[in-house]
């Protein structure tokens, strides 16, 4: 291992948080890379904001891994006083500002905050300053690790409890970081059960809702690679111009759009429903085709819309049925995707810009920033990403006792299913929002909670196909819930204070 400032362009890249002290005397660190094994490895002293490690062979398939470091101590750039600045100097309480600080010396030591309400008033703090751009983004980085201490906290004891094998464990892990790097997972079963780990958990809402805006990302950007690969590489289409129509149908239905030359629409329909990718992103696509509705928002005990989508479920399994077996997409992590083809060179060119024009250039082109980068704001795909936000809603409702046993999840923890189903993508609305009736959505169960949570998202329409991007996001988005911009400040600063008091 060698420390470098050059760019590794072919390697694995890893981003982590090296906590102060660490970086300014040199340590060792625990890293868990996209493999899901993990590694102690040694931190230098005086580690700067951007400096590189290599892991030789570390990688999937043996790839070599480098680790990019971030940290807030810096010899030349005194960040804690421009902190405590910014602290002095803003319209709140000093009890307020003694909160404050406090969580700041937890962000720069990467522990855990339990004053999460402190810590998204200081994250509006610093983002006032935004006229230094490589401060804000190194605060944030900061902010975000030290809530993902917690939510790994919460993936590590669950696995200690879990009757699952080594190599299933390491497959959880794995999966985590593909989603904590805001990037394409390997397995969607997976996936879901590491959705219904911390959907089950003790967690706050608000980690919760951490995790699950990635999740839900990293399910549609894997949704979208294997559809748009199918397309690009299909034997079946042999003119390059219909095949650019093919392309451009999906774009349409992924952005919630009606496609209008039938024809086109009915061969896209025929090449998925008879290809052999993974039935998860065929039912993402039906639900992206064929929106559910709620009527219009009601809210009723018999519209089931988790019923509904196990019911598109189901029968792209059955129809699946008579299509040749696809092969599985990796249980160890690293394997073959569904295609047949390296999971890794499902980025052909027009799947690249596919994902990228899906996240705004987010964490993708960012090599695998994703949690610590903060929330992606998607430009395009609202109804992918919707259609991937109710697969994950199912997914996990529909996981009996045993699977749950099996995942170290304790008996009684978690809710009762129909309102698992409510929490699984939308676990932060109870911690922001009421129902209509005025009772606070924490305290409603069942196809009550269902469908608050559905109203104060703007309804099942919204997610599946409408022109807003699913409504959640944390920390540094958490004034966005509270109905202001940051041109108002003012407002938003009280309003996050009250927080701190209720």
């Amino acid at each position: 291992m060698t420390q470098s400032n050059m760019e590794f362009k072919q390697d694995e890249l890893h981003h982590i948080f090296v906590p102060y002290q660490t970086a300014s005397q040199g340590g060792t660190q625990k890293v868990t890379l996209r493999s899901g094994k993990s590694y102690e490895v040694n931190i230098p002293a005086n580690t700067t904001e951007d400096d590189k490690l290599r892991l030789k062979n570390c990688g999937l398939q043996g790839n070599n891994v480098v680790l990019v470091l971030h940290t807030l101590f810096d010899k030349t750039l005194n960040i804690e006083k421009s902190v405590d600045l910014l602290i002095t100097t803003v319209d709140i309480k000093p009890k307020s500002k003694q909160r404050c600080r406090k969580v700041y010396q937890l962000i720069k030591d990467s522990k855990y905050s339990e004053s999460l309400a402190a810590q998204d008033l200081l994250d509006f703090i610093v983002s006032l300053s935004e006229s230094d751009s490589l401060f804000y983004q190194r605060y944030k980085i900061a902010s975000q690790s030290s809530r993902l201490i917690k939510i790994e906290e919460c993936i590590e004891n669950a696995l200690a409890a879990s009757k699952l094998e080594e190599t299933e464990k390491q497959s959880l892990k794995g999966i985590y970081q593909c989603i904590r790097a805001g990037e394409s997972i390997t397995d969607f079963d997976v996936l879901n059960q590491l959705d219904s780990i911390i959907q089950n958990s003790f967690l706050l809402n608000e980690l919760k809702q951490v995790y699950f805006q990635y999740s839900v990302i990293s399910r549609a950007i894997t949704a979208d690679l294997f559809i748009v690969n199918l397309i690009d590489n299909s034997p079946t289409i042999t003119s390059s111009i219909y095949r650019a129509e093919i392309l451009a149908a999906y774009a349409t239905l992924r952005d919630g759009k009606q496609v209008s030359d039938k024809a086109c629409l009915d061969s896209l329909d025929s090449l998925i429903s008879n290809s052999d990718i993974p039935d998860d992103c065929k039912v993402i696509y039906k639900l992206m085709r064929e929106p559910i509705t709620n009527n219009k928002g009601k809210s009723q005990e018999d519209d089931d819309i988790i019923g509904k989508v196990k019911k598109v479920h189901a029968s792209v399994k059955k129809a699946s049925g008579v299509v040749p077996t696809a092969t599985k997409v990796g249980t160890t992590i690293g394997l073959k995707a569904g295609t047949g083809a390296a999971f890794g060179t499902l980025s052909g060119g027009a799947a690249t810009n596919a994902t990228l024009a899906l996240l705004g250039g987010g964490s993708v082109a960012g090599g695998g920033l994703g949690m610590l980068g903060g929330l992606a704001v998607a430009t395009g795909g609202a109804a992918l990403i919707g259609a991937a936000a109710l697969v994950s809603v199912a997914s996990v409702a529909q996981m009996d006792s045993e699977e749950k046993k099996n995942l170290g999840i304790a008996a009684g923890v978690g809710v009762a299913t129909s309102a698992a189903a409510v929490g699984t993508a939308w676990a932060a609305i109870s911690a922001f929002g009421v129902a209509g009736t005025g009772t606070a959505i924490g305290t409603l169960s069942g196809a009550a909670a269902y469908s608050a949570a559905m109203a104060a998202l703007g309804g099942v329409g919204i997610m599946t196909g409408g022109a807003a991007v699913v409504a959640f996001g944390a920390g540094f988005a958490a004034w966005k819930f509270l109905g202001g911009n940051k041109n108002d400040p003012k407002r938003i600063l009280k309003q996050l204070e009250a927080k701190l008091y209720s």
